[in-house]
This record gives structure tokens, C-alpha cells and sequence, in this order.
């Protein structure tokens, strides 16, 4: 049996009129209501929500190396390594030797982390669509595009 955490779920209080003139502050008030829906799907799974984004790049990806991971998830190596730990215990991930150097290893999607995902997938794009469901579908797909077009320029500037 997975220990549980316990999920908080964010009151929404009278929000200043002042603030949702501040772009950042929409976004990272939107971004806690997601994160606290995601979480909720992924504590019943016994996952934080990193563990489950660093599930899904290797999905997406293929085996990587735990710096790489530690780049493209944004968190620092200690992180990394402590969430691989984590993920390996209870066999989600497991780590392959490099064939080209012995000091390096892959973390690589074991079929019982992939068939997580596979479950928990459908209750994520939902608990996300409880978050837009306010949105049509037009306007979701256009402030995914929005959004993802402000990471890739901001990433590359």
C-alpha cells in the first residue's frame, strides 16, 4: 500500500481587480489550480507531479541520462536522483549501464511505469479539462499554441 499524500485543495479568494491585470499572476494562479487537479490524480497513484512529468519525458523521449533529465525537467540533480530513486523502488524506471561509459547510466520506462501512465493518462487530460472546461475547445487549443509559442521563444531568448 502507497502512503498517501494529502492533497490541498487551493481556495479561491476575492482576487484585487489590479491583479488580473498582471500576466504573471493569471498564469501561476491557472498553473496552481492545474497543479493541484494533477495532483489529486497522481497521489492516488502514489506520484507527485514531478515523478509523473519525469514518467512521461521518458515516455516521450526514450531512456535518458539522469543529467539530462535533471535539464529537461528543471530540477537540480540531487532532485533527480532522489525522484529516480524513488520511481526505481517501485519499479517504474530502472537504470542501464551506458555501453560507451561504465561511470553513466540511462533511466529507462519499465513496462510497469509505462502501463502508469497508460492509466493515469486519461484521469490527468481530465482533471485538465476541469481546468478549461470553462473554454471552448477552439479557445484550449488556441491558448495551448499561445502558451507553448511564449516557452519556446522565452527558452530561446
Amino acid at each position: 500500500m502507497t502512503k498517501r499524500a494529502k492533497v490541498e485543495v487551493l481556495e479561491v479568494p476575492t482576487i484585487p481587480a489590479e491583479f488580473l491585470n498582471h500576466l504573471g499572476f493569471v498564469v501561476n494562479r491557472v498553473a496552481e489550480r492545474l497543479n493541484a487537479q494533477v495532483a489529486q490524480v497522481t497521489l492516488h497513484h502514489g506520484l507527485t507531479v514531478p515523478q509523473y512529468g519525469l514518467l512521461l519525458l521518458l515516455q516521450a523521449e526514450g531512456p535518458q541520462a539522469q543529467i539530462e533529465l535533471s535539464m529537461r525537467v528543471g530540477l537540480d540533480r540531487t532532485s533527480v536522483m532522489r525522484t529516480v530513486d524513488l520511481l526505481e523502488k517501485r519499479a517504474f524506471v530502472r537504470r542501464d549501464p551506458d555501453p560507451s561509459d561504465r561511470r553513466k547510466h540511462s533511466v529507462v520506462l519499465t513496462e510497469t511505469g509505462a502501463a502508469l501512465l497508460d492509466q493515469t493518462l486519461p484521469q490527468v487530460r481530465q482533471a485538465e479539462r476541469d481546468v478549461t472546461g470553462l473554454l471552448s475547445a477552439q479557445e484550449q487549443t488556441q491558448l495551448m499554441e499561445l502558451l507553448r509559442r511564449l516557452l519556446v521563444t522565452n527558452r530561446a531568448g
